[in-house]
């Protein structure tokens, strides 16, 4: 774990390189970093009318629930999702991606990892801004309950890098993890609570959601940051705990794959 604890002494250099993503990203792009607010925007668009509108949705949470209202919460469960999905997706890759940082420079490789769990989660605090302005227009102000926005961030970015770190050290040695990526993050998708709440899932596999520690989080964030409820302490710092967990199994796995990668590669 001594990779692990060196991290904060490495801080110019992940600055860097968390600068250099978010650079890579909007090259070329007119918009730039206004991007990151359009997308889930579009994607908010196309969901609220499939869910809202059509299927006419709800989550049962307030009497008064409108389709914009379920439009705005499924914002905000998209929001935290999209942490791990970005994440995910790009992990099995991120090392592969990276030759010359494997086998000519001497690089800290764990820092891939660190830098793309970073780099989705400063975007999605600013995909929350078009939540926060609607929230002003719409009601008048935002509820106070936003402060703890914060408390759902950290495990959530927890967790992503815990994965990570596994999925980028196993994608070199696995390389068909690309391939599988897709549909699993579909299946997580609609596994997560995110169209709709737990409680309206059947009884009989309702405990398996709860597995889900996403599904758990997007669950309780909607009832806290869209309609004023207090989370649930318990349940964030054991879903902290777990993400913490992670990180640190996933840490031991890359240290004890990563002098093996420049031979695979």
């Amino acid at each position: 774990m001594r990779g692990l604890l060196a991290l904060p002494k490495r801080h110019y250099l992940i600055r860097q390189y968390l600068f250099r993503q978010i650079g890579q990203r909007y090259t070329g792009a007119r918009l730039g970093v206004l991007w990151s607010i359009i997308t889930p925007l579009l994607m908010l668009l196309v969901y609220t009318f499939v869910f809202g509108t059509i299927m006419h949705a709800r989550f049962g949470i307030s009497k008064t629930e409108t389709t914009l209202d379920y439009g705005l919460a499924l914002f905000c469960g998209l929001n935290l999702f999209n942490v791990c999905a970005e994440v995910i997706s790009r992990s099995p890759t991120l090392i592969l991606g990276q030759p010359n940082l494997v086998k000519k420079v001497v690089f800290p490789l764990e820092i891939l990892p660190l830098t793309t769990t970073l780099d989705a989660l400063i975007h999605a605090v600013l995909a929350f801004i078009p939540l926060l302005l609607a929230l002003t227009i719409l009601r008048g102000a935002i509820p106070w309950s936003f402060v703890f926005l914060p408390l759902f961030l950290i495990p959530t970015a927890l967790l992503a890098l815990g994965l990570s770190l596994f999925l980028s050290a196993l994608g070199v040695f696995v390389r068909d993890i690309a391939n599988l990526v897709n549909p699993v993050m579909t299946v997580l998708l609609f596994s997560s609570a995110i169209m709709y709440p737990i409680a309206f899932v059947p009884d009989w596999i309702r405990s398996w959601f709860y597995l889900n520690p996403l599904a758990v989080l997007v669950d309780d964030s909607r009832k806290v940051l869209m309609w004023g409820f207090y989370p649930n302490f318990g349940t964030l710092a054991l879903l902290t705990g777990v993400g913490l967990l992670l990180v640190l199994v996933g840490f031991s796995f890359f240290e004890k794959s990563k002098p093996a990668f420049a031979d695979v590669m």
